[in-house]
């Protein structure tokens, strides 16, 4: 309990500090989504049940919405999707290495990103146009943020390793405890 309010804690203090320094520093098409990294960590942890994973993301998704406006629930859904697509996926190589945790969180920030997109498109009335000339613009501005998301996930990762009390292994303690 204590564990999941501190991987709590450690979202919305994320949420106010990206907040704060958006109003220093325009980020616009380069925002990372700082509560993704936590949602890959927790879906591909296997010491994390997934209700415990998925209940703490429902929170942080709830938090994003309201800090960016968005419809209630939209990020919210996508941060629980992506709780269990990492689970699903079964990605226990996830801790084996940096290349690969950077490359599938660029991989799931893109899917995430489409998925809000898609699910804007198809509840919100035409606020955002659909395939044309802007498309372009979207898209890079989805690679931008993708890009951000997975630069920034190392520093994401150990945060929320940290904030779950050091209770989940290292890979380095792994290797040593397997040999």
């Amino acid at each position: 309990m204590i564990s999941s309010l501190s991987v709590i804690g450690f979202g919305f203090a994320l949420l106010v500090l990206q907040t704060a320094l958006a109003t220093l520093v325009p980020m616009h098409s380069f925002a990372p989504n700082l509560m993704l990294p936590i949602a890959i960590f927790l879906g591909v942890s296997p010491q994390v049940p997934l209700v415990r994973g998925a209940s703490i993301c429902f929170v942080l998704g709830y938090f994003l919405d309201a800090f960016c406006g968005n419809p209630m629930g939209l990020q919210t859904f996508v941060l629980v999707a992506s709780v269990m697509v990492a689970r699903g996926a079964g990605l226990r190589l996830f801790p084996q290495g940096r290349a690969f945790q950077l490359l599938l969180t660029f991989l799931m920030a893109l899917l995430s990103g489409i998925t809000v997109v898609a699910l804007r498109a198809i509840f919100e009335e035409q606020q955002i146009p659909g395939l044309g000339e802007d498309l372009g613009e979207r898209s890079m501005t989805l690679l931008r943020s993708s890009l951000a998301t997975a630069v920034v996930s190392p520093l994401l990762f150990a945060g929320t390793r940290r904030a779950e009390g050091g209770s989940l292994p290292k890979a380095e303690e792994r290797a040593a405890s397997a040999a």
